[in-house]
């Protein structure tokens, strides 16, 4: 009979080895026994020693052997990307122990949005670095869709994000920078010097889209229906990148709908420009969430240190 949930993590807690994780993800990696013992600086017998012992302990086979190399079973891509959490997690953790230890900072872990991180965090990091330099900060970039990952088991300090509607118990939302939708291109696009543009010459231009249900999606769509913008204004390579939208736009060749945190640092660099369109709505602001009741001093110091920047660039 196969080990139960319950019997699997009393294994795992009483006799699995970290080591044990670290050879499952390099074999799955590279595929070979000699090259996933350079890989993490062992002997290949050490390697095998440790796969039957993983074996042993879930009673049952990790990987095919064939000629060529290994071929991870069913069972090891289950437990591929636990493997990888949890020796990520020890990555994070023993960062912010050198941190501690070495430095006496601490360490601030904040995800970002690609909106907060044009409209808050971009232009503001080496300053932050230099007031605080013992502080160690760690900084991710998190999806619009679901930018309060990381609240629940509280791997994140400080998300900087737009409004919630509902903010999480423990938490409080700060605002820092107001923000709204606008119409681009980039410097080299005929429109781009433009002071009016008119209905027929937006609706003749090739615009980029935005993901369906995006608030800049739904906007761009309302107006092309009120002005009957014909299907073929819509070019359909569709990017959740911003850095790829930036790439298009300056190809001097397409419009977008984006929100102006976004845009910011573009325009400010005159690689794009903002065009007077209906198309400008506002949106709702942009912020630091944080819970300030388990915050240390280092999280204390990034959320002061950002809110102290207000406005919209």
């Amino acid at each position: 009979m196969p080990p139960s949930a319950s019997t699997l993590l009393n294994r795992f807690v009483a006799k699995a080895k970290f080591r044990h994780l670290q050879v499952l993800i390099a074999l799955c990696e590279v595929g070979s026994m000699r090259r996933a013992a350079g890989a993490v600086n062992m002997t290949q017998p050490a390697i095998s020693q440790l796969i039957r012992e993983l074996e042993t302990l879930l009673e049952t086979e990790l990987f095919f052997r064939h000629a060529k190399g290994v071929e991870p079973t069913e069972a090891t891509k289950e437990l591929l990307p636990v493997a990888r959490r949890v020796l990520a997690a020890l990555e994070d953790g023993s960062e912010g122990l050198a941190n501690r230890l070495q430095q006496q900072g601490g360490v601030v872990r904040v995800s970002a949005s690609p909106a907060a991180l044009g409209g808050i965090i971009q232009g503001r990091l080496d300053s932050f670095a230099t007031q605080h330099p013992s502080i160690q900060l760690h900084l991710w970039q998190t999806a619009d869709t679901d930018p309060l990952g990381g609240v629940a088991d509280n791997a994140i300090d400080v998300i900087c994000t737009r409004e919630p509607a509902v903010i999480p118990e423990g938490w409080a939302f700060e605002r820092c920078v107001e923000d709204r939708l606008i119409a681009v291109c980039g410097s080299t696009h005929p429109l781009a010097a433009r002071v009016e543009i008119s209905s027929e010459e937006l609706g003749a231009s090739k615009w980029l889209l935005n993901r369906v249900g995006s608030v800049a999606r739904d906007r761009f769509e309302d107006v092309a229906q009120e002005n009957d913008w014909p299907q073929a204004a819509r070019c359909q390579v569709i990017m959740h990148i911003p850095e790829l939208t930036k790439d298009m736009l300056t190809s001097g060749k397409y419009l977008a709908v984006l929100p102006r945190s976004v845009a910011a640092p573009w325009i400010a660099s005159g690689e794009i420009r903002e065009l007077p369109t209906e198309i400008d709505t506002p949106l709702r602001p942009l912020g630091l969430l944080w819970a300030a009741s388990r915050a240390g001093p280092a999280t204390e110091a990034f959320v002061t240190h950002m809110r102290g920047f207000g406005g919209l660039r």
